[in-house]
């Protein structure tokens, strides 16, 4: 490992040197930074307290102005709050490092200040105590004026010296960049000096051998397995040549060994497929199973050609044997149903997994081996699964060479789970079948009328009181419109229902059907929205023939009619005859003694017996009803006609 020792100290060495330049220029360049940065914060500060100094002054000044004019308490409250934030600047400024000149302004503007302050203090004292020197105050608010003016001259001649510190600051901020920019320089005269030092190592000593370790790569990718590198003694790149002619010659051997398992697996899958293809197949289950069975033991090497399937019972407590092979009669005839959890086949039942025993007849779990014969032999159990439940199990016999490897793991679990979900499907299929030929047997047989019709009300299927109900085959009637057989009115009804302009689903309809032999039939209709995809057609419809039960609770209505009519004769002759009797024997009796002088009440009593005549008349009639005829009394009023006999 020389030339790795050789590279690490000639690395180590230039790394420490640029290291060294660099945290030294760091150092200095940081040193510079928090040298630059406090000056420039603290010029930063005394600029602030200045110019805070500066502006409560100038509040000072105007609220004097303020307090001098009327006196008004929010002057004298921003008064004394401007004078408490010029002393505090002060303090802060005096705690700052100062240069000379800036101590001489500011003890100057302290000055002017401290007089500023005295000024106004005499001046709110006489405007509060002395009300009439108003002239006196005056005079000293010129005086104040004057002095604010120098103070603010005392400010620009300490803003000016802010300045020329600013330009010192700026100076010696060039003069910085200037030595950092050598030390930049530095490091980099230095940093690629030792990278051309170093390349021009690496070409000699690691370059050259690489490019032929490249030239062998590319004869290994190109698939030349025997290319080898010539070996050069003395070098690192040396001994990786000699690793790398004894990987060429491990690759060659694991691409053969590839190969093989390749092989080996290609055999797996069209094992696989070929379970795959029969379980596709038709035919009974226990066809399919045997058929797979035999497929599995003929692809599969290293099987003995011997084993079975069992499958789990409705109860679930027991499996029976449904596809054997090459399996003795004794054998099938013993095992043909075995209980859940028992023996192997029905542990594995229990618990879903695959099970490899090596030796089965030292196998505490197989308990059914006596019966069976004492002789060694392996057993490999497999689960039938389909979605997490275990609906049977399949076992084989492994021969002797056999080893259990994580491929064949894989392949047994894919066929149990193939086999499984044939095994579930085939009992789905049976029962939908079942279910399917039920529910045509309810279709066809149905007394009421099954049709279904698609979105324009043609027939599509129908049963068979329909065609019974309407005398035409049922092939002619299917793609024939409903609408051939309903009346205008109806027809306008069921278009509305087709549209979706109408709810059906609650609803019973009544329509009058027209036969093909031009009878009327009276229905009742109910129908339910099909899937939108059915292939079939969109609606379903049941129709019921109610032409005989329509005649039927027409004649009631018309008897129940008759019998009310009955009782109101019957009614009327006794509370109407009985007072119209007395009524018309009175009548008589005056009309008998009236004279001729009476000839106008003579009238009146013989309109009234007239009429009394007629009542009687009219109840006889009623009593006389035999049919309920009816006529039209009035435009739009309909009355039963009395004038039958």
């Amino acid at each position: 490992m020389k030339l790795h020792k050789r590279l690490i100290t000639l690395v180590g060495l230039g790394m420490l040197l640029v290291i060294t330049i660099t945290v030294s220029a760091l150092q200095e360049m940081a040193s510079v930074f928090t040298r630059t940065t406090m000056e420039i914060e603290n010029t930063s500060r005394k600029h602030q307290q200045i110019w805070e100094i500066e502006s409560r002054i100038g509040e000072m000044s105007l609220a004097t102005h303020g307090i001098a004019e009327d006196g008004d308490e929010q002057y004298r409250v921003s008064y004394r709050d401007s004078r408490a934030a010029v002393h505090d600047a002060f303090r802060n400024i005096n705690q700052m490092l100062l240069g000379l000149e800036e101590m001489k302004i500011l003890g100057s503007l302290m000055r002017d200040f401290r007089e500023l302050e005295q000024k106004s203090e005499r001046i709110i004292t006489y405007a509060t105590t002395e009300p009439g020197k108003r002239m006196l105050v005056r005079n000293m608010l010129l005086e104040l004026d004057s002095l604010h003016a120098w103070v603010r001259k005392d400010l620009d001649r300490y803003k000016d010296e802010y300045v020329l510190t600013s330009g010192r600051i700026i100076a010696k901020l060039h003069k910085d960049k200037v030595r950092i920019s050598m030390l930049v320089i530095l490091i980099l005269g230095t940093s690629l000096s030792f990278l051309f030092a170093f390349g021009y190592y690496l070409f000699r000593k690691v370059s050259v051998p690489l490019n032929e370790l490249w030239i062998g790569t590319e004869a290994i990718i190109d698939g030349k397995l025997d290319h080898r590198i010539p070996v050069h003694a003395g070098s690192d790149i040396a001994r990786l040549s000699e690793r790398f002619n004894i990987m060429a010659q491990n690759l060659k051997q694991s691409y053969e060994d590839l190969e093989q398992k390749l092989l080996t697996r290609t055999r797996h899958l069209a094992a696989l497929d070929s379970v795959a293809l029969t379980l596709g197949k038709s035919g009974n289950l226990d066809e399919i199973l045997h058929r797979s069975l035999l497929l599995v033991l003929e692809k599969l090497s290293d099987l003995e050609p011997r084993g079975g399937i069992f499958l789990c019972d409705a109860d679930g407590e027991h499996l029976g044997l449904k596809a054997h092979a090459g399996l003795p009669r004794e054998f099938v005839e013993q095992e043909e149903t075995i209980k859940m959890g028992e023996c192997l086949c029905g542990q594995v039942a229990q618990q879903g997994e695959i099970l490899y025993s090596e030796k089965a007849c030292t196998d505490k779990r197989h308990t059914r081996m006596q019966r069976n014969g004492n002789h060694e032999h392996s057993h490999i159990i497999v689960p039938l699964k389909s979605r997490g439940v275990v609906l049977g199990v399949m076992f084989l016999y492994p021969a002797k060479t056999f080893t259990m490897r994580p491929s064949d793991l894989q392949l047994l679990d894919s066929i149990g789970t193939q086999l499984g979900m044939a095994v579930e499907n085939h009992r789905f299929y049976s029962e939908v079948k079942e279910s399917s030929e039920k529910y045509w047997d309810l279709f066809e047989n149905s007394r009421d009328i099954l049709c279904i019709l698609d979105d324009e009300g043609r027939f599509t299927v129908l049963n068979k009181a329909a065609e019974e109900f309407l005398g035409v085959s049922r092939i002619e009637l299917v793609g024939k419109s409903v609408f051939t057989f309903l009346r205008e009115q109806d027809a306008a009804v069921v278009r509305k229902v087709l549209q979706g302009e109408m709810t059906y689903s609650l609803q019973t309809f009544e329509f009058d059907i027209v036969k093909p032999n031009g009878r009327i039939a009276a229905v009742e209709v109910s129908g339910r929205a099909l899937a939108p995809n059915r292939l079939l057609g969109r609606f379903q419809i049941s129709v019921r023939d109610v032409t005989e039960q329509k005649r039927i609770r027409e004649m009631l209505l018309e008897t129940e009619r008759m019998a009310a009519i009955c009782q109101v004769g019957i009614a009327v002759r006794h509370e109407i005859n009985n007072p119209l009797t007395t009524v018309i024997g009175n009548v008589e009796l005056l009309l008998e003694q009236l004279t001729e002088a009476d000839d106008d009440l003579k009238k009146r009593l013989e309109a009234v017996l007239k009429n009394s005549l007629r009542i009687a008349e009219i109840v006889k009639q009623l009593e006389g009803i035999k049919k309920d005829k009816v006529v039209e009394y009035l435009q739009g009023v309909k009355m039963t006609d009395l004038k039958q006999g």
